[in-house]
């Protein structure tokens, strides 16, 4: 893995940290679609080169994500490149669509929620990458 690098899609950047946990922060007031969910999901692997990665997923500012887009990030492809994801929120509106995907879409990995983003690391180098 290329630690430092870094990668821009449309709805987030996205890069390796010096722990080997892969970072994506979503763009504020941004609505996530499939194609954007199979794009940062393509990207995540690219960065960890093949390798299933443990995510910090930061959705602090996120607008909306649609049914594709949650079935996707929960399903079989996200699977084969995340190992366990941790969703950082903030507000009310990130904190529901965080408990929709998870509640409804049931992800193939180890995936959990945290208002605190030490919380979300600490949980997140606990897992096996």
């Amino acid at each position: 893995m290329d630690v430092g690098s870094q990668v821009e899609v449309r709805t987030q950047t996205i890069w390796l940290d010096d722990e080997g946990i892969v970072r994506a922060r979503l763009k504020p007031g941004i609505h996530i679609g499939l194609g954007d969910a199979q794009e940062a999901v393509r990207a995540i692997g690219e960065l960890a080169q093949g390798r299933r990665s443990r995510v910090l997923v930061d959705m602090r500012e996120i607008l909306s994500m649609d049914r594709e887009a949650r079935m996707y990030f929960a399903g079989e492809e996200t699977a084969k490149v995340e190992s366990a994801v941790a969703i950082f929120i903030r507000s009310p509106l990130s904190r529901a669509i965080g408990n929709f995907f998870m509640g409804l879409n049931k992800p193939l990995f180890p995936t959990c929620l945290f208002t605190s983003e030490e919380e979300a690391l600490a949980w997140l180098k606990s897992s096996t990458p």
